[in-house]
């Protein structure tokens, strides 16, 4: 493929991320994740190296870390749209009492922050843990 027609495959992966994002209101990680599929197909990677590509593109470390994070935010976003995000808090403030909304509103971040953000935590802490950081023997 000519350098002028990769260019040209670029500027259509860009057009086509901002149409996704902007009129099409697609999460922009699913966006970029599927605009980088289409360009990187287009632009001639064979299909069974998708994968591995996206992996060393993103970084070792990141590709990883990236993809859990940004489909933990996509989660949250969805309790959050759906109401439940604000059903919890609402039903705990009731419970707590109005001198309380602080401590309501902190549980309930708690509350929604585990399953979102498990994965997460127990990627960083791991290595701590077989490590054997201060005071674990």
């Amino acid at each position: 493929m000519s350098h002028n027609a990769l260019l040209l495959v670029a500027a259509a992966g860009v057009a086509l991320l901002l149409v996704m994002i902007i009129k099409m209101k697609v999460q922009p990680f699913v966006a970029l994740l599927v605009v980088s599929i289409a360009v990187a197909l287009t632009a001639g990677v064979p299909a069974a190296d998708l994968v591995t590509t996206i992996e060393e593109g993103m970084g070792s470390t990141l590709g990883h870390i990236a993809t859990i994070i940004a489909l933990g935010a996509m989660i949250g976003r969805i309790i959050e749209l759906s109401g439940g995000a604000a059903s919890l808090a609402h039903s705990l403030m009731e419970r707590f009492g109005e001198k309380r909304t602080p401590l309501a509103l902190t549980a309930a971040g708690f509350l929604l922050g585990i399953p979102v953000f498990f994965e997460v935590g127990l990627i960083i802490l791991m290595p701590i843990v077989y490590g054997g950081g201060p005071g674990v023997p």
